[in-house]
């Protein structure tokens, strides 16, 4: 997959573009694993996922504590506070978005557990496979949304 154009993507906030060069780089990785070992590039996408996550919180100025994790973003516990959190960062991303990160989410978990994980009626290599290809197409839609949203590219879906 192509990911250039997430290195086209400038911003003035130091911060914010710190974030996207860790992304840009994490991507990089990702990549390199994608044919040499499947599971290991779910796990590298599934905190790409995460760090994604930390530049909405970023950008929209929504309130979560800078190292929150996937789960922490996602999805609601029985803190109301916490539970507010995730509301307002939920009501940023649209439904398509958010269901894409709760897809990274699952399948990253299960790249995590890896072969603890429950077998799905297919041999482990094939499994990380299929989700590390799962992955790949998700992070790709996830970052061009990203990219139209904060960086206003209407260019990125020719991608």
């Amino acid at each position: 997959m192509n990911f250039d154009f997430l290195k086209e993507c400038k911003l003035e906030s130091p911060e914010l573009q710190g974030m996207y060069d860790t992304i840009s780089a994490e991507l990089e990785k990702a990549e390199w694993k994608y044919w040499r070992n499947p599971q290991e590039c779910g796990v590298i996408l599934r905190g790409v996922a995460e760090k994604i996550c930390r530049v909405y919180n970023l950008y929209y100025e929504i309130g979560c504590p800078k190292m929150y994790s996937l789960e922490e973003f996602l999805c609601y516990t029985d803190d109301e506070a916490h539970n507010a959190l995730v509301s307002r960062f939920l009501s940023t991303v649209r439904k398509e978005q958010r269901d894409r990160l709760n897809k990274l989410r699952m399948l990253g978990d299960d790249c995590i557990w890896g072969e603890n994980a429950p077998v799905r009626g297919m041999n482990f290599d094939d499994r990380m496979a299929q989700n590390a290809k799962k992955m790949m197409e998700t992070v790709m839609e996830v970052l061009k949304e990203m990219c139209e949203k904060i960086n206003k590219r209407d260019d990125v879906y020719d991608e």
